[in-house]
């Protein structure tokens, strides 16, 4: 593990970087790596904004993690930080469209933007759809309704996945992404434990 600070990157991180090199991703890497950063710049200046402290910036196999004390932010501020990662990438992605013609760029934070926004629980829009039924009714029905919510979405997502990558031989890493946003949600077995006297 790598740490700079308040910055850390696991194994899981440089292992991703090194299968994006091995699959020819290498041309589009730094763009998309541009992307999100600016999507992890956004919840952070959105956190300070709102008077957080940020603990911990993780770079793992699936993304960002950023650790941060928001004990004392009310339901739409965090809503907001949820939401200000996304919002960036959107932003970004009208900027390079309309003005500046770099498409791949667009598309990136276009792409970033809107799967972040999905309601799965380690995605954005997971989190931002917890808070506000938190809000709006308690944690233990927010809990429920992005369960079911989470995980219908998250085995949509790897079905079209699955059917992109065997019908065209593409969607490699819209696979992976989809995994990583299911395996998280899936039910682990546990082990039964049998004792003798």
């Amino acid at each position: 593990m790598w740490r700079w600070g308040k910055l850390e990157a696991g194994w899981g991180f440089a292992a991703l970087l090194a299968v994006s090199l091995l699959a020819g991703a290498g041309e589009v890497l730094p763009v998309v790596l541009l992307s999100a950063a600016g999507h992890e710049l956004g919840h952070l200046a959105a956190l300070r904004l709102a008077g957080a402290r940020v603990e911990r910036v993780r770079l793992t196999a699936f993304g960002a993690e950023i650790r941060a004390d928001t004990r004392r932010l009310s339901y739409p501020r965090e809503i907001a930080c949820t939401l200000a990662g996304p919002a960036v990438n959107l932003l970004l992605a009208l900027i390079f469209a309309r003005w500046t013609g770099l498409y791949v760029a667009a598309g990136a934070n276009l792409l970033l933007g809107c799967f972040n926004l999905l309601p799965v629980p380690v995605l954005d829009g997971g989190r931002a759809l917890h808070l506000f039924v938190s809000w709006l009714a308690d944690p233990l029905a927010a809990d429920r309704v992005c369960r079911a919510v989470g995980l219908a979405c998250a085995a949509i997502l790897t079905g079209t996945a699955l059917v992109l990558t065997v019908r065209c031989g593409a969607g490699l890493f819209l696979m992976l992404g989809a995994l990583g946003t299911l395996l998280p949600q899936l039910p682990v077995p546990r082990r039964r434990i049998f004792c003798r006297s």
